[in-house]
């Protein structure tokens, strides 16, 4: 029996150039989890505007945070796959530690293929989204049974579906914030994450609980699976290990594009109505995020930062993603092996 655990994220463009981008928008926008409507408007939106138009210019912001290794996503998923595998290694445990993205290199079907040749029986599948969604974790826990389906002995399989409630994240976060935030000179903290559309949410309310609010205050069987239950949670158990004082946090959500309804509150407009507040030293947590990328560092370290400034506020912190902490990857090898533990016991 030879045990597995798959890093799994949505990846990245493989270089800061109008052609990098293309080859990962390919994938990412005929995905129907994320994209969620006719196949040929979904063809149409790819070939017609996104690829000739968004490319070349989402091209240029991707240049603005790219590191001398690449970028910032696909440089800490090799330092954490890394860190995980030596620290099985270091515990002599027969464990094999992979990467998997979702629209890039490497693809989840080649990590899988790679793990069916080295001879993987149990599988621990490991998103690095930490509150989970359709368009993402439901998206790549898919990617992975098609592929399973494919081996001649097809594996067991173990889905990790809840990393915002595992004490490892909460304390890796809880460690950082420690180390970056210095919260009694700041007027406020918010903790941002990234948004989607209300649909989303309605659409994997089968208990027909969802009322974008109070519902969202605890964890029921209900809306064990809601993504915005999910990230108000995340914030809670963050700020009780810290011992912040509920008036000076807030939730709030990026990244919305398009004409429909996303959950709220919009970031945009939750800083402008802060600082009309007289909060006008704030910081800016990222938790839906394991490591900094595109709409961390380019869209509130730069965008938001402006709009933030232009409102008159005096003092912005974008406070560093978990990156390649070491307490954070030491905590994913604690939860990858608990799991393990518990999927298949040592006797």
């Amino acid at each position: 029996m030879t045990q597995a655990v798959l890093l799994m994220n949505l990846g990245t463009p493989a270089e800061p150039t109008a052609r990098g981008l293309r080859d990962f928008y390919r994938y990412f926008f005929k995905d129907p989890y994320v994209f969620d409507f006719n196949p040929v408007g979904r063809w149409l939106l790819r070939n017609m505007i996104i690829l000739p138009f968004r490319a070349p210019r989402i091209a240029k912001d991707y240049a603005e945070i790219w590191m001398d290794k690449g970028s910032p996503l696909k440089v800490y998923a090799d330092e954490m796959e890394a860190s995980v595998q030596q620290a099985f290694n270091a515990q002599g445990r027969d464990v094999l530690v992979r990467t998997g993205m979702a629209y890039s290199k490497p693809f989840v079907w080649d990590a899988m293929a790679e793990l069916e040749a080295a001879g993987a029986t149990e599988i621990l599948l490991l998103p690095m989204f930490p509150q989970y969604s359709t368009a993402t974790t439901a998206s790549v826990f898919n990617s992975v049974e098609k592929a399973a389906k494919r081996w001649k002995t097809p594996p067991r399989l173990h889905f990790v579906d809840d990393l915002f409630q595992e004490s490892a994240f909460i304390k890796a976060w809880s460690s950082l914030l420690k180390k970056h935030v210095d919260y009694d000179a700041l007027d406020h903290v918010i903790f941002s994450y990234h948004g989607v559309p209300e649909k989303t949410i309605k659409k994997a309310d089968t208990a027909n609980v969802c009322q974008f609010g109070g519902c969202c205050d605890s964890v029921t069987d209900g809306n064990k699976l809601c993504y915005r239950m999910q990230c108000v949670q995340t914030t809670a158990l963050i700020t009780r290990e810290l011992g912040w004082d509920s008036e000076k946090y807030s939730v709030a959500f990026q990244s919305r594009f398009g004409p429909l309804p996303w959950i709220q509150p919009y970031l945009d407009d939750h800083i402008e109505e802060l600082v009309g507040k007289g909060k006008k030293r704030i910081a800016v947590v990222t938790p839906s995020f394991i490591s900094d990328c595109l709409e961390t560092l380019f869209e509130i370290g730069i965008e938001y930062r402006e709009q933030f400034d232009e409102a008159g506020g005096e003092a912005f912190q974008l406070v560093p993603n978990l990156n390649n902490d070491k307490d954070w990857f030491q905590a994913v090898y604690t939860i990858a092996s608990e799991h393990l533990l518990r999927f298949s016991p040592v006797k």
